[in-house]
């Protein structure tokens, strides 16, 4: 069984590769379209944009460029909610989006991708399936933008409060929307604890991850998630917070399993295997540990369908025949003897 399914792996990533240049626009394309569907559900403030042929336009565009050009569009998206609601909250989200860009999504173009999944994950209540994940997927650089990731999802959840104010207040000023969206950041400790947590579990996972043995990825999965648990639940016994125990719980059993199924197409090492070299040079020693990964490659079979006129099937008989013949008198002679 267990060699079937490294054989569908294998052949997964072979026909990835070899249907690349359709494979990856699809994927693209519908990322797209889910994300732009989500964060539009997070800030509908606007019903002049909300039109799903709208998302599915801009879509087949990003399906060619970038991923990191997909950032921009959800920002805009965003920026053209709120400006509906509030001008000095419109102006607030511009410069978090300038301080993103800079900081990380033009560093590396991923980064683009933690923050809106993260943002989404939240929105669909998974968000416990992500930090050991992307501590093993991605590293020490996952911290900044999944930090900006659960604070524009945070900004969503305020942003219903905020409307409310704004529209139902009669004597509303300028900057008073950001102002309150500030307030609710400093004394939100639930966003405290989740962004406290989500960055250590990210740089533990990160490390164990990079510890030089065979089964660091192991430890790695069961430590992070163990320590995501017990962060959450002294935040929530601390600051008594409303999260619920058995969602977490759930969640920590789904994210191993997640983490299994990555480290299983990224390539499970053979331990039975491992071959160990040491070589030198004038200054240094060299001790190398290698761990082959774990394939199977289903055998070719090649049927070969010989045909055969008559003639050829004739003498092919004459000659069994004729050796038949001979080998059975070589034997009576030999019995005479």
């Amino acid at each position: 069984m267990m060699a079937q399914i490294v054989y569908f792996k294998e052949w997964l990533i072979v026909f990835y590769k070899k249907h690349v240049d359709v494979v990856l626009p699809v994927l693209k394309l519908v990322f797209a379209f889910f994300t732009m569907c989500m964060f539009q559900g997070m800030f509908p403030y606007n019903m002049v944009i909300n039109k799903p042929g709208i998302f599915l336009v801009l879509s087949a565009a990003q399906a060619f460029l970038p991923i990191s050009v997909l950032y921009y569009m959800i920002s805009i998206l965003i920026m053209i909610n709120l400006w509906k609601v509030s001008m000095d909250i419109f102006l607030g989200f511009v410069i978090f989006s300038i301080i993103c860009s800079l900081a990380f999504v033009r560093v590396d173009r991923k980064h683009a991708v933690i923050l809106i999944v993260t943002a989404v994950m939240f929105y669909l209540k998974l968000e416990y399936l992500l930090p050991v994940l992307l501590g093993m997927i991605v590293g020490f650089g996952a911290i900044l933008p999944a930090a900006a990731g659960v604070v524009v999802y945070f900004l969503s959840v305020y942003m219903t409060d905020v409307s409310t104010l704004l529209t139902t207040s009669s004597s509303s000023s300028f900057g008073m929307g950001l102002q309150r969206i500030v307030n609710l950041m400093l004394i939100d400790k639930k966003l405290l604890v989740f962004l406290i947590t989500f960055s250590l579990i990210i740089f533990i996972t990160t490390l164990l991850c990079h510890l030089f043995y065979e089964r660091a990825w192991l430890f790695a999965i069961f430590i992070g998630h163990i320590a995501m648990i017990l962060l959450l639940l002294f935040g929530r016994l601390i600051f008594e917070l409303d999260y619920k125990i058995w969602r977490l719980f759930l969640e920590m059993i789904l994210g191993i399993g997640c983490c299994y199924i990555y480290r299983f197409f990224r390539g499970i090492g053979d331990v039975s295997r491992i071959e160990k070299a040491s070589f030198e040079d004038d200054e240094y020693f060299y001790y190398v540990k290698a761990v082959p990964k774990i394939k199977v490659t289903q055998k070719d079979r090649n049927v070969t369908d010989i045909k055969s006129g008559e003639n050829e099937d004739d003498i092919l008989f004459d000659d069994i025949t004729e050796e038949t013949d001979l080998f059975d008198g070589n034997r009576e002679e030999a019995g005479k003897e």
